[in-house]
């Protein structure tokens, strides 16, 4: 398993660059543009750029502290470094949405003036919502195949970015046609739209901050391949949750009370090698043996032991 972390780390360092680079490029250019036409949707908008930048080298920090092995201190790993950056990039997502509507207020209260030239917003936007859609979908291709919290708070980062350019494209739009308000409008749909995604990716951090589940996809996954084996004659007290890119599970099985000690390892062992290879992302087991005893099962169902299978 920790190769896997280790590959799965590389490839989340390749497109995390990626992005810190296009994100450097966009912010120049809304910035430098913005500033000589005028448009405030656009300078917010470089602004919102240059906040990417941070959250990009943000995740490369936590990716690369969450792939550390265990060590005595953290016997588990340290995989919610990862969901920490996740939920930071979040939070920087949201405070960034609340400055530009901030900004966007103060400019219709003082009554803006036409940018210059919505024309040059006009192609700057355009260009920012190819690319940003671009690296939105390399970046959840990556973040769905490393189960990485933090890449997929990054991933809708960059859709959020096309949603703001989409907004600012209409605010050069109406600046065009001198709509005196298009800009700053643009410039609170901005803020507006970033909010929204913030909020939503902080809520599902949080859930897995709060020790949730691998969800009920996971568990049937994993109820189908322990009915797979033949010795296995129930099991209960399946739980999993999430650590980062990890998944820790745990589960009581029920063999033959008969079985030697050495029969019960190697089945174990094969339900390891087994759910190590068909689930999705690196696990991290602890399977405890029961008797498959009737009296035991009794008892059990008794005290009100529901999951027994």
């Amino acid at each position: 398993m920790p190769g896997n972390l280790e590959r799965e780390a590389s490839e989340i360092y390749a497109v995390t660059r990626l992005g810190m680079i296009a994100n450097s490029l966009l912010a120049i250019a809304k910035l430098v543009v913005g500033y000589f036409v005028g448009s405030l949707a656009l300078i917010a908008d470089g602004f919102n750029s240059l906040a990417d930048m941070i959250t990009d080298f943000a995740v490369l920090v936590g990716t690369a502290l969450g792939a550390k092995p265990a060590d005595s201190s953290h016997p588990y790993g340290h995989g919610k470094i990862e969901t920490i950056v996740a939920l930071i990039v979040e939070l920087g997502i949201f405070g960034v949405g609340l400055g530009i509507i901030y900004t966007a207020i103060t400019s219709l209260i003082a009554h803006p003036e036409i940018p210059s030239s919505g024309l040059a917003v006009v192609l700057i936007s355009a260009i920012t919502i190819v690319t940003k859609e671009i690296l939105f979908r390399k970046t959840t291709l990556v973040a769905d195949r490393c189960r990485s919290a933090a890449l997929h708070a990054k991933a809708w980062d960059h859709r959020a970015d096309v949603a703001v350019s989409v907004v600012v494209l209409c605010g050069g739009i109406g600046s065009i046609y001198g709509w005196v308000h298009a800009d700053a409008i643009a410039g609170l749909g901005v803020g507006l739209v970033v909010i929204a995604v913030g909020t939503r990716l902080a809520f599902e951090t949080l859930i897995e901050l709060t020790e949730g589940s691998a969800g009920g996809n996971t568990h049937a996954q994993i109820d189908r391949l322990l009915e797979s084996v033949p010795e296995v004659k129930g099991w209960h007290k399946l739980r999993t949750r999430r650590i980062g890119r990890e998944l820790l599970m745990d589960v009581h099985i029920l063999l033959d009370p008969h079985l030697t000690v050495e029969s019960s390892h190697q089945i174990v062992r094969r339900i390891e090698n087994l759910l190590a290879t068909s689930l999705d992302w690196p696990i991290n087991l602890t399977i405890h043996i029961d008797p498959n005893n009737d009296e035991i099962r009794a008892r059990r169902l008794a005290a009100g032991d529901n999951t027994l299978r």
